[in-house]
Formats: structure tokens, C-alpha cells, sequence
């Protein structure tokens, strides 16, 4: 007699399914018929079942499928289509009792997504289900990695699915005629404490990466809460800030005694008449000339970049859960002696501890901090707080480059103006040396002539007059050629030796 078995509840097979269906699916049909049992295992047709109050109505009410199967060569088909990996071959035989043997192996638990990957997770072990099984019992991370066991998590036998498998060895059905999976996710379903188990291998197999990830986060949030805290020379700069800005205010709005550190964003916002210049660019230049000790304030903050992208909350989520997986394994320990989980927890509980310790100590820290800064933890938390210096720092570290920038192209232009006008004043340069040079001539010649009373005139265009008026008073001589040698000796304007 043929017993129905109750379908699973996660995505079981449809109504108004034909046995063809059933057949590539490995499933049987939640309405009553005929149970199908194949002699090999055939692929997986993934199609979408219409569910079972959409087939009122249908042509699927009108067909009968399963007299169409009795007309087949099935035979044929499944030497066609036959899957390459086969379990242990049994006879091939249409008996009623058979079938209902493999209906009952094909309801096991899975639809047909489920099995599909199942079996593609249980490939990345390439292992035994009995030495898969037997791992997991031993807490065996060397022979299972803990993606693996992760994977393998997705596949917890549901509750409908374990009765399935009782009822299956209640009736003693061999094993081997179950595929793959079912005969995995049979003995599976029968370690002891599955979920407990499951969830320490995980839990051992990642204590190492998530103290790994964990705590250099917690240091930076530590350090960074500690360096602001401290720095002296960034709570001069704010005061620099409340002093500008309440200068600028206080006839508008009065003057405050605080600000939001949100508001320093705001200084690049605030532009100077010619829009050429902001605030923050203002104070830089202030610092660099008026207090050249504080330009360099940003080195004080530590580790404020690294504390941006810490969200404190989570990472104390994580430490906490992080001590009740410790907690489990020493239940687990106090019930049942298992050396691996006992050796675990002598090498792991320091290191949990202090990483609880830092983390207690990172959340003091920075709810000191943020309370400093008058700010609330619960309004800011640390990937808000420190966003505020990493922006403002860098900000100020550009403004103070765009700053040495604009001076280099002033003193550019300063000196391209001043060659210009050089150029230009050349030629009244030349102009003026050559009549300073006339007029110290001018005057040697009036200073050496005086004795003679000769008069001595400079024209307006500044020629010396008085030169040609001597040369024209000396008679011509034919003789020598020369015009009055006495007074060029006199003046000392003759070469000749002799004279």
C-alpha cells in the first residue's frame, strides 16, 4: 500500500504537474499520483509550476498525463538523458511498491532549486556525506573550511523535512537507493544539537579574521577620540573661528558663544566681496602670518580618517556577539568533553577579553569626545563626528596651497608689470643721461672760458652753441689746415704735443 507523504512546506512541487515533470524535477506532486521512481538520475528541468488554484479552469484539468506515460518508451529517455555522476544502479521495475519506495525518497526535502544547490555546495567539499557528517560532529575545521561549513548553513533541515527522513527509515528503505543529497541531507538531519553545532565551527572558523577586523577599528576610534580631544592647537583655531565669525554676526544676529562643528563646512560658503577668496582661505592666511604656530594644528589629529569609517555601533555589535559564541562553546564544553572546542577557548579567551576591554574603552572615548565638542553620541555617531576634520582639514590644506598659488601669480604679474614699465621708460631715460651729460659738459666749458670772458650759450634743442660760436670767430689758416689752435690748447681740446 502506497502511504502519502505530506509535502514540504518551503516551495514544494505543484499540482497539475504531469509525470514527465516529476520525472526530470526528482519530485513528486503534492496532489495524488502515481509516485515516479527512475532508474537513473536525469537533469533538472527548471521551469516555473503554475501553483495550484491557477490550474481551475485550465487545459491542465482536461489532460491525462499519466496514461501518456504509459505509452512512452521511458527506457530510451533516460539512456538519453541521463545524467554523467549516477549512484548505485537499481533494478529498473514498475512494480507499485517500488515506485511508492522512490516517491518517497523524491519528496525528501528539497524542490528542485534546493537540491540544485545542494549539490553544487556539497561538489566544494568533494567529500564522503558520512566524512562530512563525522567532521562536523568533531568540530573538525582542518577537514571542513569555513565557507564550506557557511554554506551549509543555508541547508538546516526544516522540521517538515526531518520527519520526512524518519518516516523514510521508519519504513526501512535502503539507503542507497536515495540520491546524493537525500542520503547527505539524511544524516545530516541526525548530528546531535545540528544548529549548535553549525553555528560554533562558524563562530571558531572567524574568531581569528573578526578579532583581525575588529580591533584595529576600535584602536582608531580610541586614538582618534584621545587626539582630538587634546589638541590644543585646533581649540585655538576654533577660537579663531568664534572670533571671526561673531565679528561678523554680531550686529545681525549678536554674538554665540558655540558652534556646531557641522558649521565648518560652511567657511568655504562664505566669499569675500570680490568673490575671489572665502573664509576658510581668510584664516589660513591669518595663521601662516599672525600665528604661525597653530598653521600646522591638523598634525595633532591622528587617525580621524580611519575613525570615518568606523560605525561604532556595529563593531560593539559585533563584539558582543562575538562573547556569546565564547559563551556557547563553554556550555557546550561544560556538557560534552571536546578537546578541540576546549583547546579554543585557552588560546582565544585573552584576546576576546581585551577586545572586549578596547571596546568599552572606545566607546568612553569617544562619548568624552563628542560630549566635549558639544555634540550627542546618539545624534553623531563617529562616522558623523570625524567627517567633520577629515573634510575640514582638507580644506584647509587646499586653501593654503590655492593661497601660496595666487601669491606666485601676483609676484608673477608684480615683476611682469615693472619690466613693462621699464621698457617704456627707456628712451626718457637715455634722453635725460644724454642731456645731464650736455650739461656737465656745458659747464666745464663755461668754467675754463670764464678767464677769457667769452660768452658761452647752450641752445634750447641742448647743442653747445658756444663751440661753434668760437670755431666761427677763429680765422681759417690755409697753412696748417686748422682753425684757431691757440684756443682748442687753451682748452684743452689739442692732441699736438708741441703746442
Amino acid at each position: 500500500m502506497v502511504h502519502p507523504v505530506p509535502p514540504p512546506p518551503p516551495a514544494p512541487p505543484l499540482p497539475g504537474t504531469s509525470p514527465s515533470v516529476i520525472l526530470s524535477l526528482g519530485l513528486s506532486a503534492i496532489r495524488i499520483k502515481k509516485p515516479i521512481k527512475t532508474k537513473f538520475r536525469l537533469p533538472v528541468f527548471n521551469w516555473t509550476a503554475l501553483k495550484p488554484n491557477q490550474i481551475n479552469g485550465t487545459v491542465f484539468n482536461e489532460i491525462d498525463d499519466e496514461r501518456v506515460m504509459e505509452e512512452l518508451d521511458l527506457e530510451r529517455f533516460e539512456e538519453l538523458f541521463k545524467t554523467r555522476a549516477q549512484g548505485p544502479i537499481v533494478e529498473f521495475s514498475c512494480t507499485k511498491s517500488k515506485v511508492a519506495q522512490k516517491a518517497v525518497n523524491k519528496i525528501s526535502l528539497l524542490d528542485a532549486n534546493r537540491s540544485k544547490n545542494l549539490a553544487i555546495t556539497l561538489r566544494k567539499a568533494n567529500k564522503p556525506s558520512e566524512e562530512i557528517c563525522k567532521s562536523i560532529e568533531k568540530f573538525d575545521l582542518k577537514a571542513l573550511p569555513v565557507d564550506f561549513v557557511e554554506c551549509l548553513m543555508r541547508f538546516l533541515p526544516t522540521e517538515t523535512e526531518v520527519k520526512v527522513m524518519r518516516q523514510y527509515e521508519r519504513e526501512r528503505r535502503p539507503l542507497d537507493q536515495l540520491t546524493e543529497e537525500d542520503r547527505f541531507m539524511l544524516l545530516f538531519s541526525k548530528i546531535e544539537r545540528l544548529t549548535q553545532r553549525m553555528n560554533i565551527i562558524t563562530f571558531v572558523g572567524n574568531f581569528s579574521e573578526n578579532l583581525n577586523m575588529l580591533t584595529p577599528q576600535l584602536n582608531a576610534v580610541i586614538a582618534a577620540s584621545g587626539s582630538v580631544k587634546s589638541a590644543p592647537k585646533l581649540k585655538r583655531v576654533l577660537e579663531i573661528i568664534l572670533a571671526l565669525g561673531n565679528y561678523m554676526n554680531s550686529d545681525k544676529r549678536g554674538c554665540v558663544y558655540g558652534f556646531k562643528l557641522q558649521s565648518l563646512d560652511l567657511l568655504l560658503d562664505t566669499k569675500s566681496t570680490d568673490r575671489k577668496m572665502t573664509l576658510l582661505h581668510y584664516i589660513s592666511l591669518i595663521l601662516k602670518e599672525k600665528y604661525p604656530e597653530l598653521a600646522n594644528f591638523h598634525n595633532e589629529l591622528n587617525y580621524v580618517d580611519k575613525a570615518a569609517a568606523v560605525s561604532l555601533e556595529n563593531v560593539l555589535i559585533d563584539v558582543r556577539e562575538l562573547g556569546k559564541g565564547m559563551d556557547l562553546i563553554r556550555r557546550e564544553c561544560s556538557l560534552h568533553d571536546h578537546a578541540v572546542l576546549k583547546g579554543f577557548i585557552q588560546a582565544h579567551d585573552t584576546q576576546l577579553d581585551k577586545l572586549q576591554k578596547d571596546a568599552k574603552t572606545a566607546e568612553e572615548a569617544f562619548n568624552n569626545v563628542v560630549n566635549y565638542f558639544g555634540e550627542s553620541a546618539k545624534t553623531t555617531p563617529p562616522s558623523v563626528f570625524f567627517p567633520v576634520f577629515v573634510r575640514f582639514i582638507k580644506a584647509y590644506k587646499d586653501a593654503v596651497a590655492e593661497n601660496e598659488q595666487r601669491k606666485k601669480q601676483e609676484e608673477a604679474m608684480r615683476e611682469k608689470l615693472l619690466a613693462q614699465e621699464a621698457k617704456q621708460q627707456e628712451p626718457k631715460v637715455q634722453s635725460q643721461k644724454k642731456r645731464q651729460q650736455q650739461h656737465e659738459l656745458i659747464a666745464e666749458l663755461r668754467k675754463r672760458q670764464a678767464k677769457d670772458h667769452r660768452p658761452v650759450y647752450e641752445g634750447k634743442d641742448g647743442t653747445i652753441e658756444d663751440i661753434i660760436t668760437v670755431l666761427k670767430s677763429v680765422p681759417f689758416t690755409a697753412r696748417t689746415a686748422k682753425r684757431g689752435s691757440r684756443f682748442f690748447c687753451e682748452a684743452n681740446l689739442c692732441d699736438d704735443a708741441n703746442c
